[in-house]
């Protein structure tokens, strides 16, 4: 039993890892892209400048990502003893599952169907990390999982409103999660 829990705790830091990964090999493209530049466009409207062959590369991203992001999600349902059907275990999975379909469905092909997968995205996280947190039974913590969406929520419309969505704002985003998530491993998933 001691030596299965120890193989699964390999998998407790990959939803950090994850976005770790995910911007670096992002941005890496993205320098690597002509005409492409973070200020104006989307991390998903890279797509638009890609050949065929980095189009691949930039979809599999997305798929690495969920993939680490699923077996977070793995360690979590066991840590909690989650079952599949429980509302954050269905949450997360939404979650995870519908920013994998990102890689699927490219902005430059599908652009209708990526906006609603995005959408979709955006609120299960949003959602998710509450249910994360009502998990703990800190107080504490889901009064900060509250501030955090919030503050990502208006910033979220302000992006829109203003139409400053793109890679820098993404980036702003996915490094608050990262907070969220760096805390919410190192304190409650112990």
């Amino acid at each position: 039993m001691e030596e299965s829990k120890n193989r699964l705790t390999i998998f407790k830091y990959n939803a950090i890892l994850s976005i770790l990964f995910f911007l670096s090999s992002t941005f890496y493209l993205g320098i690597q892209t002509k005409n492409y530049s973070f200020t104006d466009y989307t991390i998903s409207q890279m797509s638009y400048f890609l050949s065929k062959d980095q189009l691949s590369i930039f979809n599999l991203l997305f798929f690495i990502k969920c993939f680490l992001d699923l077996s977070f999600a793995y360690y979590v349902f066991k840590f909690y003893n989650l079952r599949l059907k429980t509302l954050p275990a269905a949450v997360l999975l939404v979650a995870i599952l519908s920013f994998g379909l990102l890689g699927f469905f490219s902005v430059n092909q599908f652009p209708l169907i990526h906006l609603i997968i995005f959408i979709i995205t955006f609120f299960s996280w949003i959602f998710s990390q509450y249910t994360l947190a009502r998990l703990t039974n800190d107080e504490n913590f889901v009064h900060f999982s509250k501030l955090s969406i919030l503050v990502e929520s208006i910033l979220g419309n302000l992006f829109l409103f203003f139409n400053y969505f793109n890679a820098i704002s993404e980036t702003a985003f996915l490094l608050l999660i990262f907070l969220w998530l760096t805390i919410f491993i190192g304190k409650y998933l112990k």
